[in-house]
């Protein structure tokens, strides 16, 4: 990859800030130990921070003189001593070169390099406020979202990145897929992703991977993964991605246990498949990302009536959100540094409170350069469906004696990461198998 654009970053961020004059002053996180103990938790950067800078070791702090366009970047000291703990870290112009920085300074100089500049305001993060309270602030929300608008438009280089988190985890989940055999425990897989993504480059898992068989399928974020691979008729549900370069990716492959589905599996892993690739061709500048959660569940209500999941008249359905008893979550979200990624609802924007609607994570306009998730579902989740049947208004539409029938199934998602471009869209996960024969041929190599 080429130099991390922190410079672009701080210039796209100050655009959005409307200002002319004044400095930008950010802080990264810090270290933190378990109590009682020398032990270090796994460090994250703070996401706005790392936006801004690319410096993903804590003890950094950044400024963006926005009248002069100068990108600072201050680094912490590191002692002969901890040098024996740690290793000897990069020089200062290293870390400038590296992160693209226009000057670099210890972090024990800020106060005066800050105060060199003169500014008339400063703008820093909720969370910096403390650290900054020398200086005239600026209401600290306001770079929050600004920043936090600048993510939400991916450069050359954020894809590229984007692009090889992808390439990596889509080439673990088809390993799981060829590996897997009947009798494992779901915490395996987990195990064989990790270890295949790390192997690769990435850093950590993106997220809490959720690898589950059978029922566990119906529970959204499952996470207990302890549970054995002990029926062929089963599906399991392997959402998982690595995160390379401190950009996520969101995958989620559904796949038999045994060498092939069931005829009840397969006829709901094709619906969802039929409402993934709809809504991937329509995703395209200028649309309304609540638009394509719709039109998700206008495929979803069409197949579940072709299976007599459903009854009733389609307008019925749709009017009153029968489907979000079976779709309990929105289409998908912004990804980015982070997995559910800042942005999704522009400021005044409300929530939709329906059924399936109101766990959207993102509405607004579709533009190019934002990253979505496509992640449509069918579940079947005792819960939800207890209410459904005691909601006069959603039951008339539901043959609940079919839907005992397709209970085993638990639950089906398939779950891809698009670019808005200026025409559609760009998939970064089509390297990674969905179609029903394509799954099958990879499970049947796991049995050979």
């Amino acid at each position: 990859m080429t130099t991390y654009p922190a410079k672009q970053h701080f210039v796209a961020t100050a655009a959005r800030l409307g200002a002319d004059t004044g400095v930008i002053l950010v802080y990264g996180s810090e270290t933190l130990i378990h109590p009682d103990s020398d032990t270090e938790y796994e460090f994250h950067q703070n996401s706005n921070f790392y936006y801004l800078s690319g410096v993903a070791e804590p003890g950094f702090a950044a400024a963006y003189d926005i009248g002069t366009r100068t990108a600072i970047l201050f680094v912490p000291h590191v002692s002969a001593d901890e040098a024996v703990w740690i290793g000897v870290p990069p020089s200062l112009e290293e870390y400038r070169a590296a992160h693209g920085f226009d000057a670099a300074h210890y972090t024990k100089d800020i106060s005066e390099v800050i105060g060199a500049l003169k500014p008339s305001v400063v703008f820093t993060l909720p969370e910096n406020a403390s650290a900054c309270n020398a200086y005239s602030l600026a209401p600290v929300e306001k770079l929050r979202a600004a920043v936090h608008e600048a993510r939400v438009y991916k450069d050359d280089y954020e894809i590229e990145v984007m692009r090889r988190a992808n390439q990596i985890s889509s080439a673990a989940h088809v390993t799981l897929m060829r590996e897997a055999r009947q009798g494992m425990i779901e915490t395996e897989l987990r195990g064989r992703f990790v270890g295949l993504v790390l192997a690769q480059g990435c850093s950590y898992e993106a997220y809490g991977s959720i690898v589950a068989k059978g029922r566990n399928a119906a529970v959204l974020h499952y996470t207990k993964n302890n549970m054995a691979l002990d029926d062929a008729s089963d599906v399991v549900l392997v959402d998982a991605g690595g995160t390379f370069g401190n950009y996520a990716s969101d995958i989620t492959r559904t796949w038999p246990v045994g060498p092939k589905f069931t005829d009840n599996a397969r006829e709901i892993y094709s619906i969802v498949l039929d409402m993934q690739k709809t809504v991937i061709e329509a995703c395209a500048p200028l649309k309304q990302w609540e638009d394509m959660h719709m039109l998700a569940a206008r495929v979803a209500a069409e197949g579940l009536l072709r299976l007599g999941i459903l009854t009733g008249d389609i307008a019925g359905i749709m009017a009153n959100h029968v489907v979000g008893y079976f779709m309990p979550h929105g289409i998908g979200h912004l990804i980015g540094i982070d997995t559910h990624d800042v942005g999704g609802y522009p400021a005044g924007t409300e929530r939709i409170n329906k059924p399936g609607l109101r766990y959207l994570r993102a509405r607004r306009q579709m533009q190019p350069r934002m990253v979505f998730t496509v992640e449509p579902g069918l579940y079947f989740v005792d819960a939800i469906l207890a209410e459904a049947q005691a909601t006069p208004s959603v039951a008339q539409f539901i043959d609940f004696d079919v839907v005992k029938r397709y209970r085993s199934v638990g639950g089906v998602r398939i779950e891809d990461n698009i670019v808005i471009t200026e025409s559609g869209n760009d998939n970064l996960t089509s390297e990674c198998p969905k179609e029903i024969a394509d799954v099958e041929a990879l499970r049947a190599a796991a049995y050979a």
